[in-house]
């Protein structure tokens, strides 16, 4: 599942010069396009609690669901499901009479035993359905229970009305049917075992309307037309999987194809919205090589879907072979132009057909095992796709916001069984510092065991449900690394280090000095002392760079390094290789020269953000021609997208023809769209027209941003 709100595209005029625009401004949400800088640890936060709650443990199993067989119809007007369900199981123990299915909201019809439709006693509880069979049965029996019930669900369940094109929408949303399971809302339209640590196989026959098209897991089996005008639609999933991931979706949808191998590829998408879909989906079968490739380990499946739906609560849930998209997500961006949220949405889902589809968690608690290793997985492939910077640029977003709930709302662990509901656990901590900890898991023990281990993992755990523990113990067997420090401090503990570092050289010795305190307050969550193994540091002077590594392992520890001259630049954890705070103040020349001369996108791009927090006032003049030049450079020149949207958002901040006008202006036609946004942005921030003195640049504020039917006309 991915949690990401859709992105906004900002609305602009496309009449701007060739010169200025190539025609498109990205996603509002660009990271880089914000002004937001990263939290200091001096900053005041509200008191850290916290997540609310209860301990849950997983229910007590008496059986084992071999398989569900699920025929649907619906009464639209009346937003009510026709239902009836097979759910075949074994026991667990000799003695087995009775059994509880979760079932909530449903009028039950009947209850029967299979095949032969004797009526078996039951009863219903508010959220359970209680079956008693009519004799006592052994582990070695099969039994199946046949259930006939309506409901009008609250959840799980979704009948969204067509919704017509708009002026900001052109595009009509047809009216749809779709489902959502994870995490126990299934059994709100069928019932069914609604707890991850239980794999069967599943079909559903879905009958719909004669224009209707039903998407659901597995493998298409059978279309038939009935009598009544209506279509009924028999899917079927051959290979066993957690209840929560059976879905279905309903609706008028054109089909798009595509391949990987010999697995066929599908996008559902709205009719007159195939040119959008395909952009944004057009990717899947690279994304799927790359895994496979990867994770040594080809698609488990026989077919890949992806179907958008309206409203959807998510940005996109990975069901079984039949990922659900929001439509905001992935009909958000240009026809043509790949969408960055919309790569890491697709990419993200598709990762769970092994992590979290083929291997799944036992229980809420333990969701790393799915949703960390997903959001990391998406970092994984913008690094094939863009590059080493763009994916130490989204673990570095990663951590941002993974900081701001944990200093805003609550602090937890990780694997935490502590809610008050399932739905709770689904926060930044699970995914944000979740993927973050994969990262810092793969640089511990290097590239080519962390690949290896993955492979290892997805063999030995192939359609079982397993643990954090279990990927520490196949990690430890591949890399010969006890690992307890690391799972402890990341996974069961909370929290991360806080560093105040700071900074000498010694002339006459040629020495640098760094001083290492972990501030962080300790508690029953918070170690007293993080272990950060590997740490580089990147030094420059004027004679060249070079990168020391240091181990951190006490609460206050100094390092030493014997220099060529006087430090230029003091890069701390350069490759940003564990997650942390910092506090390291550096001069204003210091930073300039990071700026400049780093071989670390993300301390470049920090330089320009620390830059951008200088009082413009307070420079001296001399300081403030060579920051802006530096910036102006960079701006130009940086080899990575996210430096220069950076360089362009603190340009903004100084006042001047030759910052705002040249800089900005030439930023506009810059081959990235994030950065072109800024640049554009930072023009916008001329509170009036008069602000700007370059005609060019008046012109392009009027045009973009000025005075009505005038400024267009004069264009």
């Amino acid at each position: 599942m991915n949690l990401h709100q859709a992105a906004r595209r900002t609305l602009v005029l496309a009449l701007v010069m060739s010169f200025t625009l190539s025609g498109l401004i990205p996603p509002a949400q660009a990271q880089t396009q914000s002004r937001s800088r990263r939290p200091s640890v001096q900053e005041q936060t509200p008191p850290r609690r916290q997540m609310r709650g209860t301990e849950h443990r997983r229910p007590q199993r008496t059986y084992d669901v071999q398989h569900y067989t699920i025929r649907t119809r619906f009464d639209v007007p009346n937003k009510t499901v026709y239902g009836d369900t097979t759910v075949m199981l074994r026991p667990l123990a000799s003695g087995f009479l009775s059994f509880d299915l979760d079932a909530t909201g449903m009028e039950f019809e009947s209850v029967k035993l299979e095949p032969d439709g004797k009526a078996l006693r039951w009863t219903q509880a508010p959220n359970k359905l209680s079956i008693t069979l009519d004799r006592s049965y052994t582990a070695s029996d099969t039994v199946a229970v046949r259930i006939r019930y309506r409901t009008t669900p609250e959840k799980g369940l979704y009948f969204v009305p067509a919704s017509p094109a708009t002026r900001y929408r052109r595009y009509t949303k047809p009216a749809q049917i779709w489902t959502q399971g994870e995490p126990e809302e299934n059994h709100f339209w069928f019932p069914c075992y609604d707890f991850p640590d239980d794999k069967a196989t599943s079909e559903q026959y879905i009958t719909t309307g004669a224009n209707e098209t039903a998407i659901s897991n597995g493998e298409l089996l059978e279309t038939t037309n009935n009598p009544d005008g209506t279509r009924t639609f028999h899917w079927k999933m051959e290979q066993p999987h957690s209840s929560y991931l059976i879905s279905m979706v309903v609706g008028n949808y054109v089909k798009l194809t595509d391949s990987y191998r010999n697995i066929p590829i599908e996008y559902y998408t709205y009719p007159g919205t195939e040119a959008k879909a395909r952009a944004a989906f057009g990717r899947t079968p690279q994304m799927m090589q790359f895994f496979s490739d990867r994770f040594q380990f080809g698609f488990p499946f026989n077919k890949y879907a992806q179907t958008i739906v309206a409203n959807f609560i998510f940005g996109g849930m990975e069901n079984i072979t039949a990922t659900t998209q929001a439509d905001t997500e992935i009909l958000s961006g240009p026809d043509d132009e790949p969408s960055d949220g919309a790569d890491n949405l697709v990419s993200h889902e598709l990762s769970h057909s092994w992590f979290g589809n083929i291997a799944t968690a036992k229980d809420w608690a333990n969701l790393w095992v799915n949703e960390g290793f997903a959001t990391f997985f998406e970092a994984a492939y913008k690094e094939h796709a863009a590059g080493r910077d763009a994916y130490m640029e989204e673990m570095d977003g990663n951590a941002s916001a993974y900081f701001s709930e944990d200093s805003y709302q609550y602090r937890r662990p990780i694997v935490s069984n502590r809610y008050l509901k399932p739905v709770d656990l689904f926060d930044a901590t699970l995914y944000k510092k979740g993927g973050v900890v994969v990262h810092m898991l793969r640089e511990v023990v290097g590239d080519d065991v962390f690949w290896k281990a993955l492979n290892a993992y997805l063999n030995e755990f192939k359609y079982q449900n397993t643990e954090a523990r279990d990927v520490q113990r196949v990690f430890e067997r591949v890399s010969g690394k006890n690992l307890d420090w690391f799972f402890d401090q990341w996974l069961y503990k909370a929290g991360y280090p806080e560093l105040r570092v700071r900074q000498s050289y010694n002339p006459q010795t040629r020495q640098l000095a760094l001083d290492v305190e972990q501030t962080q307050t300790p508690d029953a969550l918070t170690p007293s002392v993080f272990r950060l193994p590997g740490i580089e540091i990147e030094i420059g002077t004027t004679r060249g760079r070079k990168t020391e590594r240091i181990d951190v392992t006490k609460r206050s520890e100094r390092f030493t390094f014997t220099l060529d001259s006087r430090p230029r630049m003091v890069v701390f954890d350069k490759g940003q290789r564990v997650l942390k705070k910092l506090d390291f103040p550096q001069p204003g020349e210091m930073t300039v020269f990071q700026l400049r001369h780093s071989t670390d996108a993300i301390a470049r791009k920090a330089a320009a953000e620390r830059l951008a927090e200088m009082e413009d006032a307070s420079l001296l003049e001399d300081e403030r021609r060579e920051t802006v030049e530096a910036l102006r450079q960079a701006l130009a020149h940086d080899s990575f997208y996210g430096v220069r949207a950076a360089a362009a958002d603190a340009l903004t901040r100084f006042r001047s023809d030759a910052a705002m006008s040249s800089a900005l202006l030439e930023a506009t036609k810059d081959k990235d769209s994030r950065v072109r946004s800024v640049a554009i942005k930072g023009i916008r921030e001329l509170k009036t027209v008069e602000e700007a003195e370059s005609p060019t640049l008046k012109l392009v504020f009027l045009i973009l941003f000025g005075e009505g039917k005038e400024a267009e006309a004069e264009s």
